[in-house]
């Protein structure tokens, strides 16, 4: 059995949306071709730890996830963030390659803040994703 990546899937929604307006939406990191081009948008999401749901045989996880978006101004950063915002806030169940997303849900403020080596604007809001634990057809 193979568990779905959640957060791969939010990635690839992402991507798609049009009101995010980029598809520079990463997993876990920039990638290193793109540190020479900052400061620009970019998203990044990471898992992050915390919130977890056992409900014990149900093959349903909640995921939860840390949502960095930058830019070359920290207003840049801000508009780029409420699309992202916007995107998953508006997200209705359907399935991302074998993995079935419900919702998600907003599970923190945004936080304005600056990458701390390089100084990068960014904004940071988490999000618990519910999805299927199993994959689907």
């Amino acid at each position: 059995m193979s568990i779905p990546d959640i957060v791969a899937a939010v990635v690839t929604v992402l991507r798609a949306d049009a009101g995010v307006e980029i598809d520079r939406v990463y997993y876990a990191e920039l990638p290193h071709s793109e540190h020479a081009k900052m400061p620009r948008k970019n998203v990044v999401l990471r898992k992050a730890g915390g919130f977890a749901s056992d409900l014990a045989r149900v093959r349903y996880q909640h995921q939860r996830i840390d949502v960095f978006c930058y830019g070359e101004t920290p207003f840049e950063a801000a508009e780029l963030e409420l699309a992202v915002y916007d995107a998953l806030k508006q997200m209705v169940p359907h399935t991302v390659g074998t993995c079935r997303i419900w919702d998600a849900e907003v599970s923190s403020g945004a936080i304005d803040l600056r990458e701390q080596e390089t100084q990068w604007p960014l904004v940071f809001r988490s999000y618990v994703i519910a999805a299927a634990e199993v994959a689907v057809a």
